[in-house]
């Protein structure tokens, strides 16, 4: 049965969170319009958009599925990543105690996209943003 809407969302925004922090990154910017404009940018450039139909044919913009996706995951249950909103920033991190962002990206990959998948996303997301919009872990 194919995932609904909402569960690729769920699973792209859980992915990205876990491949944004693999870069070392601990926020990015919480700006919509910056969000949304790198998200697009990096899905443009990401090799499995279309296994996430959904999104890769969302209209008018799968920048915006992606900005209500990351305010949807701070509360959502059962998810190994999510981002948390805090003031001009929004941060990934691990909702699974005790785990490291590999072991995630581990547990996430699937046919959809592998764990090096997941790595490429948060590359490309992150190659989007400008350095003062861009938080680095210590």
């Amino acid at each position: 049965m194919a995932a609904t809407k909402d569960q690729q969302v769920k699973h792209l925004v859980e992915g990205a969170a876990l491949g944004v922090l693999a870069t070392g990154v601990a926020a990015v910017t919480s700006g919509k319009p910056t969000l949304e404009l790198a998200f697009r940018a990096a899905w443009r450039r990401w090799s499995r958009a279309s296994e996430f139909p959904s999104v890769d044919k969302a209209q008018p913009d799968p920048g915006n599925l992606f900005w209500i996706g990351v305010i949807k995951s701070e509360s959502r249950k059962a998810v190994r990543a999510a981002w948390y909103r805090n003031g001009p920033w929004v941060e990934p991190f691990i909702t699974l105690e005790d785990w490291t962002v590999d072991e995630c990206l581990d547990l996430h990959a699937d046919e959809r996209a592998s764990t090096a998948d997941w790595h490429e996303l948060g590359r490309l997301f992150v190659a989007q943003l400008k350095p003062e919009q861009l938080l680095y872990a210590q």
